[in-house]
């Protein structure tokens, strides 16, 4: 009977070892790439958004997991973006004719709330699929320089441009808070992939190279969406 109560009481302990230890390890490292497409709102593009202004993006990133819901991220993201008088309704707009086009490197951190919060591994050891819908709000510096242009006839430029063209001073670097969405697909022990669209607002008119010939007021923005696909780095493992 001694033996018996013995060998329950050994079992227990090891089997609540092996529990702890599994919930302790639930922190690991991610290493991905993002594919997709990036886009742009300011004072050439009339609509929020001009879809057939969108452009291929592509991105890598690092992220920790130190909790269940909780991860960090590190991110380099790359694109193009481009607007046009060509593409708007309205004929002022059409007729004032300018364009421009611009590479755009960021570099930010972003937090991310998971917001189902599933373990990934749960306390036997056992891995599970799941999926994760989460938010993030970061803070980064983007890269670019416009090339803008007046492509109308030269006699009318005086006429239809505000101020001597091109503008005087275009920004190279801004200051931007990215904010998005996205969703995760913990597939097996060693890989994720998912999907997330972002904003990326710059707090600047200068994005696009025009200001004082459109308005003013009216800050530029930036979008960056995609699919992902990452590798998991290190964390528990399936118990054998």
């Amino acid at each position: 009977m001694h033996k018996i109560l013995l060998f329950a009481l050994l079992f227990f302990s090891l089997n609540l070892s092996s529990q702890t230890l599994y919930k302790a390890r639930q922190s690991y490292w991610e290493a991905g790439i993002l594919f997709g497409a990036s886009n742009y709102s300011g004072d050439l593009a009339e609509k929020h958004i001009e879809f057939s202004e969108s452009h291929l993006s592509y991105g890598a990133f690092i992220r920790y997991f130190f909790s269940k819901q909780f991860a960090v991220k590190a991110q380099f993201n790359g694109g193009s973006i481009s607007g046009e008088d060509a593409n708007a309704k309205d004929p002022e707009l059409q007729e004032r004719s300018l364009r421009f086009g611009s590479d755009i490197l960021e570099l930010g951190v972003v937090g991310e709330w998971h917001i189902v919060g599933k373990d990934r591994i749960n306390n036997i050891g056992e891995h599970e699929f799941f999926w994760s819908p989460y938010l993030y709000l970061g803070l980064g510096g983007a890269f670019g320089g416009a090339k803008t242009e007046y492509y109308g006839a030269p006699e009318d430029k005086d006429r239809l441009l505000q101020s001597p063209f091109p503008e005087v001073g275009p920004r190279q670097q801004f200051f931007l808070v990215p904010a998005g969405l996205g969703v995760r697909f913990d597939l097996n022990e060693v890989l994720s992939i998912g999907a997330e669209l972002g904003c990326r607002p710059v707090f600047s008119d200068k994005l696009d190279g025009v200001r004082l010939n459109g308005n003013p007021n009216k800050k530029d923005w930036y979008y960056i969406g995609g699919a992902t696909v990452a590798f998991i780095l290190g964390g528990p493992k399936r118990h054998r």
